[in-house]
């Protein structure tokens, strides 16, 4: 659709739709508005029901069969996201960022020691363990901090949002729209994507946004108790979380030595963090808690996602402003995702960029542009 304003004279717009294509891409525009809007009076929406709603819609409709939405739901996504959250899970349970922000206080001596740190700490971890996980763990955290430190409680927050949302720029794992994007180009190698394009300029963002924010940390005082974090309780032991995070390096490290010498074997990202996943799992002492309280809101949300975008994918419709060669402007991507990821959330926008992704003569800056349109962690 970004296509219509920058280049309409290169794309063949359909001639005509018929009711069925209509009413598919009426429920995707409504869903969207939902989402956009967020309340409608006294209602208020959360982005997964109103997901969900378009996708039963599209069902009941008859937009889509029963058979091909439940193929349309790509496994290794879901499987992806389930192995990510067991981890997160097990991080909250085990005080492990509790520790992190223990040592954020012990080291900052001064308000931009406080905000590197924090940038630093809450962007690495976002990397490994998606932005989402991070940013619901470490909110409460952080607002303890700025009231410690006395810097300002929305500065704080703001520097958390940017650091989780930059961090997780060059992992494949780092957020949902990225592994979406990886498994979409099965035949690039995902970690030396993402890596070699866009390490350098996560860095140099990071930099920026401390210089940027820097002004809301000036006047930090030290606590006088030291900042000591009150821990919770650990569930786990912090020895199965540090396992799990080796074995996320070690399905890395394979990926990597794959790409680059073409030894030993590419372990699929979903593989990585079901089987990352399996210490937290398997050690946890209630491990019904465990499960009941991973995000099934976002697991619903990307499953329903998948139903609407393809029911809208079998109409056509989109395919038809992409130009004929397979060619796509890095910059039109780049504008109209940084706009419309705004109001439609950055997953849908990338789920509706797949048949540009899936061309086999796609180019990998193209892709490291869609990625790029993801500015909100937020699902």
């Amino acid at each position: 659709m970004c296509c219509i304003i920058f280049q309409i004279r290169e794309y063949h717009i359909p001639s005509g739709t018929s009711t069925i294509t209509q009413f598919a891409l009426g429920i995707l525009g409504l869903v969207f508005i939902l989402i956009a809007i967020r309340q409608v009076g006294r209602f208020s929406f959360r982005i997964w029901q109103v997901m969900l709603a378009g996708a039963v819609l599209t069902l009941l409709t008859g937009q889509i069969s029963p058979h091909d939405a439940l193929h349309a739901i790509n496994p290794g996504v879901m499987l992806f996201l389930l192995g990510m959250f067991i981890i997160g899970e097990g991080v909250k349970n085990s005080g492990l960022l509790e520790d992190c922000i223990t040592g954020i206080c012990r080291y900052a001596t001064s308000g931009d020691m406080l905000l590197i740190l924090i940038v630093v700490t809450m962007g690495g971890l976002s990397a490994i363990l998606m932005n989402d996980t991070i940013a619901i763990i470490g909110a409460p955290l952080i607002l303890i901090l700025a009231g410690r430190f006395g810097v300002s409680k929305p500065g704080a927050m703001i520097a958390l949002c940017f650091a989780v949302t930059t961090g997780s720029v060059f992992s494949p794992i780092g957020n949902p729209q990225n592994y979406l994007i990886a498994s979409y180009v099965p035949h690039m190698s995902p970690y030396l994507l993402f890596l070699s394009g866009l390490c350098i300029p996560t860095l140099l963002s990071m930099g920026i946004i401390c210089l940027f924010l820097r002004p809301l940390f000036q006047g930090a005082g030290r606590p006088d108790d030291g900042c000591l974090i009150q821990k919770t309780s650990a569930d786990i032991r912090r020895g199965t979380v540090y396992l799990s995070f080796i074995l996320i390096f070690i399905g890395i490290g394979l990926q990597i030595a794959h790409g680059l010498m073409g030894i030993g074997w590419a372990v699929p990202i979903e593989y990585i963090a079901i089987i990352a996943a399996m210490p937290v799992l398997l050690c946890s002492s209630d491990r019904i808690s465990v499960l009941k309280n991973l995000d099934w809101c976002t697991l619903i949300f990307f499953a329903s996602m998948f139903v609407l975008m393809q029911s809208v994918y079998d109409t056509g419709f989109f395919q038809g402003f992409l130009p004929k060669t397979g060619g796509t402007d890095i910059l039109i991507v780049l504008v109209f995702g940084i706009l419309l990821s705004q109001f439609i959330s950055n997953v849908p926008f990338v789920a509706l960029f797949q048949p540009v992704l899936l061309t086999p003569e796609v180019s990998p800056s193209i892709v490291l542009a869609l990625q790029q349109e993801a500015p909100s962690p937020e699902i």
